[in-house]
């Protein structure tokens, strides 16, 4: 493969076959492959491989044939630099070309081996590692239930003493007091690895042994053990490692860190382990102890003793990486330590290259091709700061010196080359990225340059450098001083910025300006982040007693993973979805829209016009008025719409459920239009209310309902009017027909379903529909929710009556709008009981829907259980209809009186 790719890349490099050739090479490849029976995915990594490498072959080529050669000086970083993005770019597209890796042996008992869970610490509390060793007590439990007759060990490895932590005593007394072994070096030395070898001798891991390795801070799921343990059956198998996870993503920080890192566990990780280039990525890992061994245990002369450890044991040994969450820790609470953690990655890393690369390039090596360019390509990833540093100044010098980096070279020649690249290259990237990271991702990374440059420094020039533990904890008032760096590089944007407007408004000029200002818009952002941060600390007078994990003892720790809330599976929820001090700065997204249209004048493309005989799209408004009120009928027609309507002088939205037999409720609808109302409805899978095989998103996904979901999607098309559609309700819970927790169904089958969907309602020009997405957790929904750009609105739904705790519709309200910014929101809701807690109630929704500018207020008359037996119905239908009448009254006495929704005019239309 890889030399059928090397003498592809040398046949184009000679044909130079121009800059459109990558359009045409990628349509001819997914012409080739739409028809192979080959899966969807695997058709479009093909056809996006392809066209960024027929694309970006063209604009190196084009690139070198331009280059300033007499302004070597800054026309050579810069190439170079786009040479590694490029490179990159493609190594990206290499890792995810599908590949099946061998299948496992099955020839030991991992059940017979000795387990070791080893928790090395050097200087946390036990406001942090409490909460670990609970989580690594649970794990082996559940293990040795399943296995009784297994032996499982958990030793804290403690390097506090050596470490110079004065607590380190009470850490080992406390330690002790859960059952836990505790081993307290006297002696230092290679910094991690040297405290795990060191306990590792100590208490006899080595020979027929597994070693399972936990930061503090990285609590265990207690199937962390059974999953991890099973490929063991194979006598290959060296390590098997899972993906870190942070719980403590509510601080912005951690959530940037976890956006950045997303990619690589949930992207990179599968596809290299598939190539038998699997990290050990240094927690929530098992290691066989026979190869440690084999290669003189960890290795303590890196701070990334883990990926030099993969280097040495991928001849040998098989790495395999678990998808999925089998441990969750906590990421950097500030700019500081996450910029610390960074320089450390990249220290490491620049350790590993410097000495293994005789291991990746020369030909005694006995490392295989695929091998090779997976450890390169990861050795040289921290590259990219030096990289992203050339991005920066280049364009400032060009506008504030006029010495340009090209020469020869028109702002049409440079476009025209320049977009199919870019254009392949994010549409590539974006789609391998989605539902696994953001725009805050990109600018974590971006803003790594300064200590990734430092770390290159340090490494090239051999300065003794200390190991350093990414904080848990705030140890102090945050401080301005990590991001002078990034204060400096946007004074310097700013200052070209100016210069490149005041020096008039040639192609050159504006194509520089507009990089610039997507530069200043990402540091923007993190300045901005980090400065609410310092402010908010100082104002509130944190100490170094405040702990990210909220809590403040070391009881409270240990009791913190018995109060963590989890699914009907026994699993902590996976990625949280929201955190406080969001920076809402879609800015540098606007600004590389307003790039992408510089692209686009450059190149001559020219808008379509509309088809005037298709519907315009139904789109959902966000502005300031108040929401329109509406009645929801969730089964039949019983209780009508127009009747309530006319009754309580309420218009807005009615909402219904349909099943996928069923047709296409056109007399409903006609009605709800005609009183001034918008439909909304439910579409299921279920047969009389009744889940089947064919209701689930595995059957959803492969194609088993698509008969019923085109008949569907002609009939919403043929009637052409607004609507609101909703399928997959309550996807997050087990009782859903179509679950993304039971019945077969993942979360991730979830957006797959969703997406599945919506192309066919898209293929019947259904746009019409303002596509509506309604969870049972809004707020708390990361793992299920579909691609952002695929959900138009998000319903909150609830469903309150006697003997349940009542939400608090404002507390609510917020975090739903902050784990979905910028979409709008439909309430529904329900009540029942004493009237005066229901007025009360109500109150509060309607005034937090006004707050939070919903869309509108939903009033569901038939009851949490749509199926109920009739008399349940008709009984909960009679208080249903007071209250709505309640509703209808306090929303006119507090002027906020029902109304059709809004018109788009003046208002901003939701992407």
């Amino acid at each position: 493969m890889g030399l059928l790719t090397a003498v592809l890349v040398g046949a184009l490099v000679w044909i130079r076959p121009g800059p459109w050739a990558s359009g045409a090479a990628a349509l001819l490849t997914f012409a080739l492959l739409a028809g192979s029976g080959r899966p969807r995915s695997q058709v479009w990594i093909a056809t996006s491989t392809v066209g960024v490498l027929v694309a970006t072959v063209d604009y190196l080529v084009w690139r070198v044939a331009v280059t300033n050669w007499s302004a070597a000086w800054l026309a050579v970083p810069l190439l170079a630099a786009e040479a590694f993005g490029a490179v990159h770019a493609l190594g990206l597209q290499a890792t995810i070309w599908p590949r099946t890796p061998p299948p496992l042996r099955h020839v030991d008992d991992p059940g017979s081996f000795p387990v070791y869970l080893l928790v090395p610490t050097a200087g946390e509390s036990m406001a942090v590692l409490g909460p670990t060793v609970r989580g690594a007590i649970r794990a082996r439990d559940e293990y040795q239930r399943a296995h009784p007759s297994a032996w499982v060990s958990i030793i804290v490895c403690n390097d506090g003493r050596v470490a110079g932590n004065p607590d380190w005593e009470r850490v080992e007394e406390a330690v002790r007091e859960l059952g836990v072994t505790c081993i307290t070096r006297t002696v230092g030395g290679g910094a991690k690895a040297g405290n795990i070898e060191h306990a590792r001798y100590l208490v006899g891991a080595t020979g027929p042994a597994l070693v399972a390795i936990f930061d503090a801070d990285m609590v265990p799921e207690p199937d962390f053990l059974l999953a991890t343990l099973k490929p063991f059956t194979d006598p290959s198998v060296g390590w098997v490692q899972t993906a870190q996870y942070y719980r403590n993503t509510d601080l912005p920080m951690a959530r940037w860190a976890a956006d950045q890192q997303a990619l690589f566990y949930d992207v990179l990780c599968p596809g290299k382990a598939a190539r038998n280039a699997s990290f050990i990525c240094g927690t929530n890992v098992v290691i066989r102890a026979e190869a440690l061994d084999s290669i003189g245990g960890m290795p303590t002369d890196s701070v990334t003793e883990d990926f030099a450890a993969s280097i040495r044991l991928a001849p040998d040994w098989r790495g395999i990486y678990l998808e999925g969450k089998f441990a969750e820790g906590l990421g950097p609470v500030d700019a500081a330590s996450y910029l610390k953690q960074q320089n450390r990655w990249a220290r490491g890393t620049f350790e590993v290259l410097k000495t293994h690369w005789r291991d990746l390039v020369l030909p005694r090596s006995r490392l295989t091709g695929a091998q090779r360019i997976q450890y390169a390509l990861a050795c040289t990833h921290y590259l990219s700061g030096l990289r992203d540093l050339v991005y920066l100044l280049t364009p400032i010098i060009f506008v504030t010196s006029g010495t340009p980096a090209v020469h020869g070279a028109d702002a049409t020649g440079f476009l025209t080359h320049f977009a199919p690249y870019f254009l392949f290259g994010q549409t590539a990237f974006w789609a391998a990225a989605r539902g696994r990271s953001t725009w805050r991702g990109i600018i974590a990374g971006f803003i790594s340059f300064p200590v990734l440059v430092t770390a290159a420094l340090t490494v090239l020039t051999g300065t003794r450098s200390t190991f350093t533990i990414t904080a848990k904890q705030h140890d102090g008032t945050p401080s301005w001083r990590p991001i002078v760096p990034h204060l400096t590089a946007l004074t310097l944007c700013l200052a070209g910025l100016a210069t490149a407007l005041l020096h008039g408004h040639s192609a050159r000029n504006l194509i520089a300006a507009a990089w610039i200002a997507y530069m200043a818009a990402m540091l923007t952002t993190f300045c901005t982040l980090t400065g609410r941060d310092v402010l908010a600390h100082r104002r509130a007078g944190i100490s170094g007693a405040a702990s990210t994990s909220g809590t403040a003892s070391r009881q409270d720790a240990c009791d913190e993973l018995d109060a963590m809330p989890r699914n009907t599976a026994g699993r902590v929820p996976s990625r949280p979805t929201r955190w406080r001090g969001q920076v809402r700065v879609p800015v540098a997204l606007r600004l590389a829209a307003g790039a992408a249209c510089v692209v686009a004048v450059g190149v001559g493309l020219q808008p379509r016009g509309h088809d005037s005989a298709a519907p315009a799209p139904f789109r959902p408004v966000v502005c300031g008025s108040k929401p329109a009120a509406g009645l929801a009928v969730t089964t039949g027609p019983d209780i009508t719409y127009t009747r309530l309507a006319s009754d309580l002088g309420m218009t807005g939205i009615a909402a219904r459920s349909v099943e996928i037999g069923a047709s296409f409720p056109t007399a409903w609808a006609d009605r709800v239009r005609a009183a001034g109302g918008t439909p909304w409805l439910t579409l299921t899978f279920t047969r009389d209310g009744r889940a089947s095989l064919d209701a689930s998103l595995p059957a959803v996904v492969n194609a088993v309902q698509d008969a019923g979901l085109r008949r569907w999607a002609r009939q919403t098309a043929g009637w052409g009017h607004p609507l609101y559609l909703t399928v997959l309700p309550s996807v997050d819970r087990n009782y859903a027909a179509s679950s993304a927790v039971a019945a077969g169904g993942v979360p991730a089958d979830s957006a797959r379903a969703w997406t599945h969907i919506r192309r066919i309602f898209r293929k019947a020009h259904a746009d019409n529909i303002a596509w509506t997405w309604q969870p049972a957790a809004p707020a708390d929904d990361t793992r299920y929710r579909p691609p952002v750009t695929d959900v138009d609105l998000v319903a909150v739904t609830w469903i309150q009556y006697p003997g349940m705790p009542w939400v608090t519709p404002a507390r609510e309200l917020e975090r739903v709008r902050l784990a979905h910014p910028g979409k709008p929101l439909l309430v529904s809701l329900a009540a029942a009981g004493d009237q005066n807690q229901v007025g009360t109630w109500l109150d509060a929704a309607i005034h937090a829907a006004d707050t939070a500018h919903a869309n509108g207020i939903v009033y569901q008359t038939d009851g949490p259980d749509p199926h109920a037996p009739r008399t349940t119905l008709d009984a909960w239908r009679r208080g249903a209809y007071t209250t709505a009448r309640l509703l209808a009254a306090r929303s006119a006495g507090s002027e906020r009186s029902a109304r059709p929704l809004p018109s788009p005019a003046g208002c901003e239309v939701a992407s």
